[in-house]
């Protein structure tokens, strides 16, 4: 390869070091569904419709650096890119543990699901919650949102400008105890369901000790149980969305 062509071509490496970092962990294009080849094509072509608007500031990055550098940077970029790539993650993996944790109070949680964003099997409503989450990423463009937290992202972590381990740890931890309430608030009101359920139905076991109360009463509750998602599913989608849009309009970081 030419010296001429050298630093433009590693300039855009950078970019797709970025890029795939983060499809590799973002919502929906990270799905075991899709497969690797696609995911590689994605993070190419995105790479190349957006390296035109990134290519003069860090090729200057990259000169600054020098040769000596490259390994550096490449590793840098990966691993900023894979940062905002899980931090998105992390959404979903919420609405995952909400969803579980509401089979749980429920009665679902002995019925296995069919895995779609995982290679293990998870609830069915967690399956659900996941599915719908992701098509709903899609169907509002959520992921051309995160292409822009993506770009946003080189001016608050520039090439050759990594920051701080403990600056970059702080945003995670602030993502993680976002979503850990989001997960809480989700399932809030089946934890409430469950209680209530289950101090009714000791109860009453108390009383009827010759009946099996427990499994008398698992399809009502079961269907209490679907009542109320019903009542609460949009309400459910609708905060999650409004959570992940967030955190995207603040640029990922």
């Amino acid at each position: 390869m030419t010296p001429a062509l050298e630093t433009p071509v590693f300039v855009v490496f950078l970019i797709f070091c970025r890029i795939g970092g983060c499809v590799l962990f973002a919502p929906g294009l990270s799905s075991t569904r899709i497969p690797v080849q696609i995911r590689v094509l994605v993070a190419l072509a995105i790479t190349l419709a957006i390296s035109p608007l990134l290519f003069t500031a860090i090729a200057e990055a990259v000169a600054a650096a020098g040769p000596a550098s490259q390994p550096v940077l490449i590793i840098e970029e990966i691993v900023v890119g894979s940062i905002i790539g899980l931090m998105g993650r992390f959404y979903l993996l919420a609405l995952q543990f909400a969803a579980t944790a509401v089979s749980s109070m429920i009665g679902l949680a002995g019925i296995p699901g069919i895995p779609m964003e995982e290679f293990d099997a998870g609830s069915p409503l967690a399956t659900l919650a996941s599915t719908a989450a992701v098509m709903l990423i899609l169907i509002l463009n959520l992921h051309l949102e995160m292409l822009r937290a993506i770009l946003d992202s080189y001016e608050v972590i520039a090439v050759n400008a990594f920051p701080q381990p403990a600056a970059v740890l702080g945003n995670v931890m602030d993502v993680v105890a976002e979503t850990s309430v989001l997960a809480l608030r989700l399932a809030a009101p089946f934890i409430a369901y469950g209680v209530v359920v289950n101090i009714a139905l000791g109860m009453a076991n108390r009383f009827t000790p010759h009946i099996s109360i427990y499994h008398a009463t698992t399809g009502a509750v079961m269907l209490g149980g679907f009542l109320l998602l019903y009542l609460l599913w949009e309400d459910w989608l609708t905060l999650f969305l409004e959570s992940y849009r967030s955190w995207l309009l603040k640029g990922g970081f």
